[in-house]
């Protein structure tokens, strides 16, 4: 049996993939056992989830999902970054960590197509704020030399590593480096993931005039979690051959 657990940090990024498991249309191979976590935003909240999950329950591999922006041209919205390696950002020179994914993984993943996106083989970063301007993509992929940014891949990779479970890092583009996010975002998960009333009402009176562009962003979020679903469902079925007991 392959137990996967999928991780990400809010509801909507799984919300591609919570469907075709409730409607029976997520294609397994025989015996696998698929469990989603959500871990709320940050490395923080990520660590403190995973560990009770995997307290309860131990699987044989780890997908850490969710979205990501972009830091070179070369990613666009909905496309998925594969994590050859996740880096943690340092302070002022300092040098960052780094965690690779093993090369068995990366190719299983790589052969995985998604509609009307690509997937793409690079370094993901993780920080722990979001990363609204262009310029601080721009300065981010830059110093790092990184390909995409979030805010929990490190977090998961370091807690796999350390009990020995594989695990896999992969992100859908929602904000390319070009795109300015509408400052404020951050006040609308809640600490389980979960988007909050109060933050989209809090959000709303104190920038009135960034309606449009949530509406905007609507588009974006159901594109990336398209191909999130599309990405983590193609690499379940190629399933067979890994794992700790493969």
């Amino acid at each position: 049996m392959k137990r996967v657990l999928v991780t990400a940090a809010v509801r909507q990024e799984l919300s591609g993939l919570e469907v075709q498991l409730a409607d029976g249309s997520l294609e397994l191979p025989e015996g696998a056992l698929v469990q989603l976590c959500l871990t709320g935003v940050g490395a923080a909240r990520a660590r403190r989830k995973l560990e009770a999950v995997l307290a309860e329950w131990q699987p044989d591999l780890i997908l850490a999902t969710g979205f990501g922006g972009g830091l070179t041209g070369r990613l666009r919205g909905g496309d998925i970054i594969l994590a050859e390696r996740v880096l943690e950002a340092a302070s002022p020179g300092l040098d960052p960590r780094s965690l690779s994914t093993g090369q068995d993984l990366l190719e299983m993943s790589l052969g995985v197509t998604v509609p009307n996106s690509s997937v793409h083989r690079g370094t993901l970063l993780t920080v722990s704020d979001v990363i609204f301007s262009a310029q601080e993509k721009r300065k981010l992929g830059s110093r790092y030399g990184a390909d995409g940014v979030d805010m929990e891949s490190f977090a998961i990779l370091e807690i796999a590593g350390e009990r020995g479970i594989p695990c896999i890092a992969a992100r859908a583009i929602f904000d390319e480096a070009a795109f300015e996010l509408p400052r404020g975002l951050e006040s609308i998960p809640g600490p389980d993931g979960s988007p909050r009333l109060r933050g989209v009402i809090k959000l709303l009176l104190r920038r009135p005039w960034s309606i449009p562009r949530l509406y905007a962003l609507r588009s974006r979020s159901v594109r990336a979690a398209a191909s999130l679903a599309a990405f983590v469902a193609g690499t379940l079925r190629r399933l067979e051959g890994t794992g700790k007991d493969a």
